[in-house]
């Protein structure tokens, strides 16, 4: 016999087999139970999470011939049951919207036949998968057929993306949010797939599974099939970390010691290890991604969430690295490492960009105040020599001695005065000269900013040029790491505005992201986002990269 992917074997058979959709099976039910049939139903979510198998049971529902109607509990054995189920039925016609995108194959498939009566069953069936890669004017001709369809018709439309289904095409369907799936809800259906195959499993590496499917019931079950090809017998948590190429717990503790430490060494020799040994820089990035939103629930003090995700002996080892670090840096790691996610969508230099991750982590970590006092490396670098005509610190992190024999230098404070306008134009020039170093151009732009104030963490940089202002907004993270650094404080960002002389409305930039001031649509031209990135030492990338 042919061998059945799992999560073909294990396809929902009736609504209560449907997992974590009990709001929508329940609906249905009770609509075919009171004989208020829906024309047309909209299924939307994240894909794996039952859409397109509730729709076949819909059609079955609506159809079973084992009564003299519809039925919310369809008997499966009836021929019409069997042959939706084999996707045999002439009257349940499915059609995947990603390859047949056009007028004309909704013309055919659709509009041309919906006038026909049914051959064997009650209703004719319309299960249209992907809907929103249908064309504008696909979705045209639909349009008036799934406002007034014939009464023995039905429209049930799938789609993963419904931003992108037109408001007129939703207004005429009952819409169906498909939910993820929570860890709890995949180990469960993970373990029943695991005793109904009469396989041995440890609980552990079940939670893994159910975690790395990250909300998707299809994809559980894939992994599933996945590590079961890999390993001789049982499943351990070792087992299915190599099946699927995941970082072990213990590997990435490693990588947050030497990070927490600021070892750089050992945080590069940590990578070279794992990307030498074949991983995928990917899933390096994304395992990373998973462990600092880990460490964020166990250091805001979310404590039951993570136990309910990860148990008390994980959460445990959490605590002691999370101890540690301050919330704030932690989210500023999770901000660099989704920008270290998008940047890999436009270089091929990988392991550069990872390494790179890493190591502006343990910068962050250095420049912490709240950090706890770690030992540092004889070797370590010290800190560039602080102008003295700028703000100086009197408390924070301690710098390593430059040799062994050298003594530390004394810890450095927080502000001899506070920062404020005043202060920060009286080093502005300063700070300006120090980031030629950086770039240039960078700094001959950052020359046209005037401090207008500086409070709450919040440095607000005026500009006359709307094309200067812009091209800083596109940077405002470097600009704004290489200001905290100058400062020796951490925390504070900028807000760039339009000088009250400029034309130039004034912009609500604090929080990071696009600037909503200036020309429209000047921040998203290649050309602007090319001077931009080359003004700030970035790489010049094509238009068809950027979109």
């Amino acid at each position: 016999m042919t061998y059945v992917a799992l999560y073909r074997k294990y396809r929902s058979q009736t609504f209560d087999e449907v997992m974590g959709q009990e709001h929508i099976t329940t609906t249905l039910r009770n609509a075919i139970r009171l004989g208020r049939i829906g024309h047309a139903y909209l299924f939307y979510g994240a894909r794996g999470c039952g859409k397109t198998s509730t729709a076949r049971l819909l059609a079955r529902a609506v159809n079973c011939a084992a009564g003299d109607g519809p039925t919310p509990d369809p008997c499966g054995v009836c021929s019409i049951c069997t042959s939706i189920r084999a996707g045999s039925c002439m009257d349940v016609m499915e059609m995947d919207a990603a390859s047949e995108t056009g007028i004309d194959d909704v013309r055919e498939k659709v509009i041309e036949n919906v006038q026909y009566a049914p051959v064997e069953a009650r209703y004719r069936v319309y299960i249209i998968d992907e809907v929103h890669d249908l064309s504008a004017k696909a979705f045209d001709a639909l349009l008036k057929t799934l406002e007034e369809p014939p009464p023995h018709v039905i429209f049930i439309l799938a789609t993963t993306e419904l931003q992108k289904v037109p408001v007129t095409i939703r207004s005429r369907c009952q819409p169906f949010h498909f939910r993820r799936g929570g860890i709890d809800d995949l180990a469960r259906a993970v373990q029943r797939v695991v005793d109904a195959e009469a396989i041995t499993a440890d609980a552990a590496a079940v939670r893994a599974i159910a975690r790395a499917a990250d909300g998707s019931w299809r994809d559980a079950l894939s992994i599933l099939e996945q590590v079961l090809a890999y390993s001789d017998g049982g499943i351990t948590l070792e087992t299915v970390e190599r099946a699927i190429g995941a970082v072990s717990a213990d590997m990435l503790d490693r990588i947050a010691d030497a990070i927490v430490a600021a070892e750089w060494d050992t945080t590069l020799a940590l990578s070279a290890t794992l990307v030498d040994g074949g991983r995928d820089i990917r899933q390096l990035i994304s395992g990373l991604a998973f462990y600092l939103r880990d460490l964020m629930l166990v250091a805001v003090g979310a404590r039951g969430t993570a136990e309910a995700e990860l148990g008390k002996e994980r959460v445990d080892a959490l605590a002691a690295r999370a101890a540690k670090l301050s919330p704030a840096i932690i989210l500023r790691m999770m901000d660099q490492i989704a920008q270290a996610e998008r940047d890999m969508r436009v270089t091929s230099q990988h392991r550069w960009l990872f390494e790179r991750t890493l190591l502006e982590m343990c910068v962050l970590v250095q420049a912490d105040p709240g950090a706890a006092a770690l030992p540092r490396d004889a070797n370590s670098r010290s800190e560039a020599p602080v102008p003295a005509d700028r703000p100086r610190a009197t408390t924070g992190a301690t710098h390593p001695p430059s040799s062994p024999t050298t003594p530390a230098p004394a810890p450095m404070a927080q502000f001899a005065e506070p920062i404020t306008a005043a202060a920060l134009t009286r080093v502005w020039s300063d700070f300006v000269a120090a980031f030629k170093t950086v770039s240039k151009l960078g700094a001959a732009y950052l020359a046209h900013a005037k401090v207008e104030s500086a409070e709450q963490q919040v440095i607000r940089l005026a500009f006359d040029d709307p094309a200067i202002l812009e091209r800083v907004v596109l940077k405002r993270n470097l600009v704004e790491e290489r200001l905290n650094a100058f400062l020796n404080v951490n925390g504070w960002t900028i807000d760039c505005v339009a000088a009250a002389t400029s034309k130039l409305p004034v912009s609500n930039s604090g929080a990071h992201g696009k600037s909503d001031t200036a020309v429209p649509g000047e921040a998203d031209r290649p050309e602007v986002v090319n001077s931009a990135l080359q003004l700030f030492g970035g790489e010049v990338v094509s238009s068809h990269q950027l979109e």
